[in-house]
């Protein structure tokens, strides 16, 4: 393994840091936005065959093939001549894929709430959205918070499958620069350890959020 290479190569990589952080936050701020929706739209019976559909379907596409199917299918059905923004599309794909796993810490955090609580607050004479939203989500955030930490480490990983659609972050960056001088190990292995620094600098953030909400 030559270091000095990997110095060299570095700042090369490391440039499309950015893409891969910002894309993995406005992800997981849809899938959050999203999965918040569906989760009350789930509430009511009329909704939930439409939501439980969307679970079906993905959490059950693989995520390079819901990448595929919106940025080259859907052109075509739609009969668009232009293909959309690649990095619009692997956003958009992450945060409805992530959507799918965010309903269901959503509705099992929720539930960990002792029913009690609730019926506390309606006998005080809150309604049911006040209820919700001073006793029963504070309580709820708390069992959010790691799996839902879980999920966003998951996501970051995968913004690594939007280079097949042509987006350069810091695997595709990687990629380029491999096939230019076949050092695969040195540069893969690169790519490697800047993932688990972005990883790591976020378990910090996630500990914060823990011991902050743990305070409520």
């Amino acid at each position: 393994m030559d270091l000095r290479y990997m110095f060299e190569i570095l700042p090369r990589i490391a440039a499309y840091l950015p893409v891969t952080i910002l894309m993995a936050i406005i992800s997981m701020l849809l899938a959050l936005i999203l999965g918040a929706g569906l989760t009350y739209l789930y509430q009511n019976k009329l909704f939930r065959w439409l939501v439980e559909l969307y679970l079906l379907i993905f959490r059950g596409f693989p995520t390079i093939v819901i990448l595929f199917v919106i940025y080259f299918g859907l052109p075509q059905l739609l009969g668009v001549g232009s293909r959309w923004s690649a990095n619009l599309v692997a956003t958009l794909a992450l945060g409805l894929k992530q959507a799918a796993y965010s309903i269901e810490v959503f509705r099992s955090s929720i539930n960990a709430v002792d029913i009690g609580q609730l019926e506390a607050g309606l006998a005080i004479g809150l309604s049911p959205f006040q209820t919700y939203r001073r006793i029963i989500i504070p309580q709820a955030v708390r069992t959010m918070i790691p799996p839902l930490g879980n999920n966003f480490v998951s996501l970051l990983k995968e913004t690594s499958l939007a280079f097949s659609i042509g987006v350069t972050e810091i695997f595709g960056e990687g990629k380029m620069i491999a096939s230019q001088n076949f050092r695969y190990f040195e540069i893969y292995f690169l790519v490697g350890v800047l993932y688990v620094l972005i990883i790591f600098v976020y378990s910090l953030f996630q500990e914060y959020l823990e011991q902050r909400f743990s305070q409520y």
